[in-house]
């Protein structure tokens, strides 16, 4: 609607009131935003290489409930143990952007800290802006 009514504007060289809000030589709003984006992406890289630099515990020692992000022969997985004792392995990259998640015990889902994609614990996307599942692995 507000793309039709700027261009309505354009041809007929009339003046739309909207028209500095969505002008793309706008900076006063880029200069202003630029630390808080900036920390945020410090914050994204932080993770993305930290999280893989982090040890792992091993997935034989996660009591029942619990989840980790192990290391295995093929890299690393999110590992889930159910109340049960079985364990659910998927694969521990974000589908969004690649950061590793972590497992949030008290709503037992996987989440990534770089962007708030979340995934039930068989990998199931419950929050994006990840919009694909976690691959499921074998452990």
């Amino acid at each position: 609607m507000m793309a039709g009514l700027l261009l309505t504007a354009l041809i007929t060289g009339e003046e739309c009131a909207w028209s500095g809000l969505y002008d793309p030589r706008r900076l006063a709003p880029a200069v202003r935003e630029a630390p808080s984006f900036l920390k945020h992406q410090a914050q994204v890289a932080r993770h993305f290489v930290g999280d893989r630099l982090r040890p792992a515990p091993p997935a034989e020692a996660l009591p029942p409930g619990e989840g980790a992000v192990v290391r295995t022969e093929g890299g690393r997985l999110a590992v889930y143990r159910d109340d049960a004792g079985t364990l659910h392995a998927v694969s521990a990259r974000c589908t969004h952007l690649g950061c590793l998640v972590d497992f949030n015990a008290a709503e037992r889902a996987w989440e990534c800290p770089c962007h708030g994609s979340r995934f039930d614990t068989d990998g199931k996307v419950i929050q994006g802006p990840a919009t694909r599942p976690l691959e499921q692995r074998d452990i």
